[in-house]
């Protein structure tokens, strides 16, 4: 639970009257933490701003991808879990009802003590402003000290539950949620206006691509460059089943490009690194994207003008937002979860996905500007 030891914490004494911010990250897979990188990474080149990171799922994916600033006490890291997200059926994306509850009583039962515990953290430590993205205790932790919050996210649990979870489970979340004072909902948001002094709203941003990586993983899995490269990706915690069955695999001239925890092996399908930090790179390498409606990686799709192909679930409303949003500018293919063993990459499909390509985009970076500028007027207000 404490903080990540540096050897060098002489540096961390270099600006003593920095702002801090204490930034929550929710612990359900990776793509919290891959967005939250991105507004860190922008927020750390501000002068005048230290950052706690408070996270546990992704802890050592965000020290590796922070390191150069961890090095110099702009960012501290803190291990410490914050929610638990979603519980699905075996081999499915499907959310398992009896078992999301029981993990939220429990949850419920503790939130007390967390709040209690999270308040005099922010308060031992001086903390200037909360981010969250996107765990409830945080925000009535921060209001029991006035101190200034932001929610962060295109959902809230709220939200994600509310077709899930019992009245009586629901109204401990809303309020936590309702303590929020400025919310900036991101792209195919459709939440309450929660922030109590202010709601701002933001396109997609991911972390910038290295193009140079990027060429190189092109050449590597498709030297030729005559076929087609397929990214396919359902998130960390999702449990796809026997892969091997998927006809997708046989698709004609494609090659693949998967997460390391997938159990698939071919001569046309290439797994990411499992030490690897950067996987926007592999977003912008490919041709096609497939994936389950998750923001991050529709993002780093999205920023890098790949046409999307999403794996739906009937069940979750951040999906059915997410896919709204997207079919209102610019377009996404959809397969259900049932269909995916006998889905392919067919020629005709291909040609209906060039269309998504032109769909428009405001450019990743200048949304980031603009989502920081909006931090700094609070922070420094």
């Amino acid at each position: 639970m404490g903080f990540l030891s540096d050897p060098r914490d002489g540096e961390q004494k270099m600006d003593l009257h920095a702002k801090i911010i204490a930034y929550y990250i929710s612990d359900y897979g990776f793509g919290h933490a891959t967005r939250s990188l991105a507004v860190i990474r922008s927020l750390c080149g501000q002068k005048g701003i230290r950052i706690i990171i408070c996270h546990a799922f992704a802890y050592d994916f965000i020290n590796q991808s922070l390191a150069k600033w961890i090095g110099t006490g702009k960012v501290k890291m803190r291990k410490i879990s914050n929610d638990f997200g979603y519980v699905l059926h075996p081999h499915s994306l499907a959310p398992d009802r009896d078992q999301l509850t029981i993990k939220c009583r429990r949850f419920i039962n503790e939130l007390p003590s967390v709040v209690q515990r999270e308040a005099e953290f922010l308060e031992d430590q001086q903390v200037n402003l909360v981010i969250g993205d996107i765990p409830p205790a945080p925000f009535k932790a921060a209001r029991i000290l006035s101190i200034p919050s932001i929610g962060l996210s295109n959902f809230t649990w709220f939200t994600a539950y509310r077709d899930l979870l019992s009245d009586a489970d629901l109204c401990h979340f809303y309020n936590c949620y309702k303590d929020i004072d400025y919310f900036f909902a991101l792209a195919g948001s459709n939440e309450p206006e929660w922030g109590r002094k202010g709601n701002k709203t933001f396109d997609f941003f991911s972390r910038s691509p290295h193009m140079e990586a990027v060429h190189k993983i092109r050449k590597s899995i498709n030297p030729s460059g005559a076929q087609t490269i397929v990214f396919f990706g359902l998130g960390m915690k999702i449990d796809a089943g026997n892969l091997s069955a998927y006809k997708l695999w046989s698709s004609p001239n494609c090659v693949f490009l998967v997460s390391h925890n997938m159990n698939i092996e071919g001569e046309n399908i290439h797994k990411i690194p499992a030490d690897e930090t950067e996987s926007q790179n592999y977003i912008a390498a490919s041709d096609v994207v497939i994936s389950k409606p998750g923001w991050g990686t529709i993002a780093e799709a999205v920023s890098c003008h790949k046409p999307l192909i999403l794996v739906t679930r009937d069940d979750m409303q951040e999906d059915k937002n997410t896919i709204h949003y997207l079919q209102n500018n610019g377009g996404c293919s959809l397969v259900e979860w049932e269909e995916l063993r006998e889905f392919e990459v067919t020629s005709d499909l291909k040609r209906k996905l060039e269309k998504q390509q032109r769909r428009p985009v405001r450019d990743s970076e200048e949304v980031l500007n603009d989502l920081v500028g909006e931090i700094k007027a609070i922070l420094f207000e």
